[in-house]
């Protein structure tokens, strides 16, 4: 198998990295195994297709406040 090359991290992408592991470290996280755990931490009257409704709209709010931004200037 040959080696794929990857391009170098710029410093965000480094800093970023850096300050996830400081996170995970702090917070003594672990990955989840079972995704079972997680959905009972989740509250069973909470509509996940309400949550992804508000999620994409506000995405679009935001984006259109960029764009209308970006055209004042």
């Amino acid at each position: 198998m040959s080696k794929v090359d990857t391009p170098e991290k710029d410093e965000v992408a480094q800093e970023a990295e850096h300050t996830l592991g400081r996170l995970i470290a702090e917070q003594a996280v672990t990955p989840i195994d079972d995704l079972d755990e997680l959905a009972a931490l989740w509250p069973a009257d909470d509509d996940p297709d309400a949550l992804m409704n508000f999620v994409l709209s506000e995405r679009q709010a935001r984006g259109q406040l960029k764009s209308e931004d970006q055209q004042s200037k």
